[in-house]
């Protein structure tokens, strides 16, 4: 038999009991309750999932039971947002004409109600019902999800061998035969947490149970699930696949590529290497991998990639308000990969690169006070609070900050011409007591080197042979007329004091010692608003593994055969067993103010702490 309508109500009953086995005193004589269902009985109401996060839901295992209605770094049980595409069934095109931005952000696995294939299944946590056998005729219930989380979540009933949803999506109704034997169920988040104003991650999933009669009393049992959180990449674990952009009519891009594949092939690792035909130089800034996980057996993760697209609103369509390129996060889109979306119309197009993705980098993890950080801190750019207008995607900020794992440390970034914290910092694994290094701009360093060997009789070394800037413009120049270049020198002290800023910050944040900072010695110049490396900045790198990195070609003055910046780098990252390829990567990307960091991104290899276990 079907329970009618009125067993929805169910939940919202007073109960005289509650918990997964009331006692004989609970409904006995003396107990000051008329027993709800006939005859004398142990109701056995007992809702399980995998709170001792095995991977598995057990019956027989207590601990499965223990604490099932809080949610621990210790305890508590998990489920995934179920938005990849594991049928690849979601349409795909760069024309907005054939598929709006809004369309493909509205295509995943939990947009309809049906479970799409066995490897959808995998992406569903389970939950279980005790039976309870000796159950009386017209025993009924239902499972049912309350709160905010009643509309972020689906739940499905195993009947047949196959999951199905019910009329309601966060209820599925229970016959007496079901309470009786039992049931497997599913549940899937149909989306991440954006805002915790308006869902906080948590899904009290309730089981109740009762007599087929709204004026019955009825017995729960409930279990609190949280849905996982989506997670940055730091930079202590491999990459594994890279990324760049393919526009057309670039030569040196095309060069750029080319080198760029050379060196990944060289360095022995496995590492897929991926070109997007898109007329965009910069994929660092309009999209980033991330990933979502959950418990698996035998201690691992059930993980599904996300990518993060850009939310650069330049409004330049209806379709199609977002920067194009962008539209490549739902091109990964596929089996256990995942596109999200998020953005606010109405931000001023200045502030747009503060939206860029090389605005948003990942502090490795650490610890400071005894407060732990085990999936490390973003750090972003922003502008002054004097300057409500030119900030990062308010939404956007809101949906990083509501996954709570990785709390953020700003800095301002507003006196840069390109506005991003991976042209004045970057983060490297190293074989130190707090496993990683800061790399961090230094122009006044530059200035010294540049000094020094002036002083040695090296005046007119070269800086930037055979090169030009844009126009043709030649951009060859001599040690000396770039130490009597004030304009240099102005740009470079006033970028000086503002890094010196940004690093207090950093410091204060994390701790950081000079023992664990790096000086990177590269130039300023004034750029229309504001500043950008003179100098090809090589902390703008790829990290490739913890013992190697691609950074760009200072294209340095040559003293004693080899370049000065060059010997500087390769010794100060040799220092902590870490080998440096160099690429040319002046045309295009330095002539438009970016380098190697700029010119990639990469898809690294999800570390082996677990995101629940970090306290948060």
């Amino acid at each position: 038999m079907s329970p009618p309508p009125p067993l929805r109500a169910l939940p919202l009953v007073l109960a005289l009991a509650s918990g997964c086995v009331p006692t004989a005193d609970d409904t006995g004589p003396g107990s000051g309750a008329q027993d709800p269902l006939e005859g004398p009985f142990r109701p056995v109401v007992d809702l399980r999932a995998d709170v001792n996060r095995n991977g598995i839901v057990e019956l027989d295992n207590p601990s499965e039971d223990e604490g099932e209605d809080t949610w621990t770094a210790e305890r508590g049980a998990i489920f995934l947002a179920n938005i990849d595409d594991d049928e690849r069934a979601c349409p795909f095109s760069m024309d907005p004409d054939r598929i709006s931005d809004t369309a493909l952000a509205q295509c995943n696995d939990a947009a309809d109600d049906v479970v799409n294939g066995e490897a959808d299944l995998e992406d569903l946590a389970r939950l279980r019902t005790v039976p309870w056998r000796k159950a009386p005729a017209g025993t009924v219930g239902s499972v049912s999800v309350s709160g905010a989380a009643s509309s972020k979540v689906r739940l499905f009933k195993r009947v047949r061998g196959e999951f199905v949803s019910g009329a309601f999506p966060d209820t599925v109704f229970l016959t007496t035969a079901e309470v009786r034997r039992g049931v497997e169920l599913a549940i899937e988040g149909r989306d991440i947490v954006r805002d915790l104003e308006e869902w906080d991650g948590f899904a009290d999933v309730v089981l109740t149970i009762g007599r087929n009669n709204p004026h019955d009393p009825v017995f729960t049992d409930t279990v609190r699930m949280r849905v996982a959180p989506v997670v940055l990449f730091h930079h202590l674990t491999p990459a594994w696949n890279v990324f760049v952009s393919k526009p057309l009519g670039s030569t040196g891009a095309t060069q750029f590529r080319q080198d760029l594949g050379g060196v990944l092939a060289s360095t022995g690792e496995r590492m897929v290497y991926s070109e997007f035909a898109v007329d965009d130089l910069w994929p660092q800034d309009y999209f980033e991998p991330a990933y979502m996980s959950m418990p698996a057996p035998g201690g691992s993760q059930h993980v599904i990639q996300v990518h993060y697209r850009g939310p650069h609103f330049y409004d330049t369509s209806e379709n199609a308000p977002l920067r194009a390129a962008g539209r490549i996060a739902f091109w990964l889109r596929g089996p256990d990969r995942a596109a999200v979306q998020q953005y606010q119309p109405g931000m001023s197009l200045a502030s747009q690169t503060l939206n860029s993705f090389g605005n948003t980098e990942v502090i490795p993890p650490y610890e400071k006070d005894g407060v732990r950080y085990p999936l490390g801190r973003m750090f972003r750019g922003r502008g002054p609070d004097t300057r409500p207008d030119y900030q990062p995607d308010p939404s956007f900020t809101k949906l990083l900050e509501a996954q709570g794992m990785q709390p953020p440390v700003y800095v301002d970034t507003s006196w840069l011409f390109v506005d991003h914290v991976d042209e004045t910092f970057s983060f490297l694994p190293a074989p130190t007591s707090r496993g990683w290094i800061a790399l961090v701009a230094d122009p006044a360093l530059a200035r010294r080197m540049l000094q020094e060997a002036q002083a040695r009789g090296h005046g007119d070394a070269k800086l930037f042979e055979g090169l030009s800037w844009a126009y043709s413009v030649p951009a060859e120049t001599r040690i000396a007329e770039v130490l009597d270049n004030p304009e240099l020198m102005d740009a470079s002290a006033v970028a000086a004091l503002e890094i010196d800023t940004q690093l207090s910050i950093l410091q204060e944040a994390t701790g950081l010692t000079e023992e664990d900072i790096v000086r990177v010695p590269f130039l300023f110049q004034n750029a229309m608003e504001g500043v950008t490396a003179y100098q090809p900045a090589t902390l703008n790198l790829l990290s490739l593994t913890p013992t190697q990195v691609v950074a760009p070609d200072p294209h340095g003055p040559i003293i004693d055969g080899q370049d000065l910046f060059k010997v500087q780098f390769e010794q100060a990252l040799g220092a902590y067993g870490i080998h440096v390829h160099w690429v040319d990567a002046w045309d295009p990307f330095h002539l438009m103010q970016g380098d190697v960091h700029c010119a990639t991104q990469a898809a690294r290899q999800v570390p082996n702490v677990k995101w629940w276990e970090g306290g948060r």
